[in-house]
């Protein structure tokens, strides 16, 4: 028998975790974790082994609730997703290379912004020093607190079940959660009191375009448009020096930084988009139809800029040029104050995307009919 007291040993193998796996990579001893990876795994297969104390603890009450009234595979799938959002962050090492999973309460060193200056400074991520740090006790509660949440909705709808699994089954990111923050500027961020419950409409549409859409595309092209919908650019300026960060785990000040929620938007609006590109599969789109996820006989979709009609097969690299030709951009740019999201996001053709370089979508379109109309008001000679 296993006796498992949660909240000396859990915290000792979070972070037993993570002086095991970062290495060097905020700072610490490099000869240590060189090649693991944080294994969540690990941490969730622990208390499900445990055994409760005669007196239980809030977190253990908690657990055992959940455990009791949720399907054995939906609790331990969630589980693992719990543990991901309430103890741990993955944030960009100091070489701006790639990311690392650690705790959110240990001491480690990023790229930290400094005042009125963009120059990348090393600084201590910890508490009080990073609106993201918790220490480990607020962390605790935040478990408590999703535990608690979730096991409500499911008594009320058992259908969120299934909706988890589902989400499971079919995410673009790891350990996709169905929480997020209320107010993402609050300082601090992770707290219990500013996290919220956000599984919502995009994500009832997602979970039935996903089978879809990923039966017509290639790996290469999915991974690209989970990327971007997702992750960070690369980013030695800003207030977070970042690369491939989750978008709502990077300072939410940064131009980069968006909410879960808005991500959701922006995997849909581009999936409802590229289906109504020309040459894209014509049977997924019928099935996009029937599940009235588009319209039906929504017209062909247009680069907003040049306003081309977009082609799949340009897009997939299937055309002549072997390349793909179109990006995902943003009709107002992300360094002039626009947001990451649906309403803001476009597919556009490469030419569409060099004309508008840093322009927002109206100031383009406005240089382009001055240009049209100074063209004609003064012809030039041929």
């Amino acid at each position: 028998m296993v006796i498992f007291v949660f909240q000396e040993d859990i915290r000792q193998l979070l972070e037993q975790e993570e002086l095991d796996t970062v290495s060097d990579a905020f700072g610490g001893d490099k000869t240590q974790g060189r090649t693991k990876k944080y294994s969540v795994v690990k941490i969730r297969d622990a208390i499900l082994k445990k055994t409760f104390a005669k007196a239980p603890s809030d977190v253990e009450l908690a657990l055992a609730k959940a455990k009791a009234a949720l399907p054995r595979k939906v609790f331990k799938l969630l589980l693992g997703n719990l543990i991901r959002f309430s103890f741990l962050i993955e944030l960009t090492n100091l070489k701006v290379g790639s990311t690392k999973l650690k705790t959110r309460w240990l001491q480690g060193y990023i790229l930290m912004p400094q005042k009125e200056s963009f120059k990348p400074v090393r600084g201590s991520f910890q508490p009080g020093n990073d609106p993201r740090s918790s220490s480990f006790e607020v962390c605790l509660l935040v478990f408590i607190k999703c535990l608690t949440e979730v096991t409500k909705k499911y008594e009320e709808d058992s259908t969120v079940g299934q909706k988890i699994l589902r989400l499971h089954a079919s995410s673009s990111v790891p350990y996709e959660s169905v929480f997020d923050y209320t107010n993402p500027h609050a300082t601090p961020v992770h707290t219990p009191e500013n996290i919220s419950w956000v599984l919502n409409d995009d994500v009832d549409w997602l979970l039935k375009a996903r089978p879809l859409i990923k039966s017509s595309l290639k790996k290469k092209l999915l991974d690209k448009i989970q990327t971007k919908t997702y992750k960070t650019d690369r980013a030695l300026t800003g207030k977070d020096k970042t690369n491939r960060a989750k978008r709502w785990e990077v300072l939410a000040g940064d131009f980069q930084h968006a909410t879960l929620t808005e991500c959701w938007s922006v995997e849909r609006k581009l999936y409802e988009d590229l289906v109504c590109f020309k040459n894209f599969p014509i049977d997924t789109r019928s099935d996009f139809e029937l599940a009235g996820l588009i319209k039906i006989g929504r017209p062909l979709s247009r680069c907003p800029v040049t306003n081309e009609v977009l082609d799949f097969k340009r897009l997939s690299g299937d055309s002549v040029h072997g390349k793909a030709e179109y990006q995902a951009g943003h009709k107002h740019p992300l360094k002039r104050a626009g947001r990451h999201r649906g309403d803001n996001v476009c597919w556009q053709s490469a030419d569409g995307n060099r004309i508008q370089g840093d322009l927002t979508l109206a100031e383009t379109r406005k240089l382009l009919d001055d240009i049209f109309q100074r063209s004609n008001e003064n012809p030039q000679p041929s």
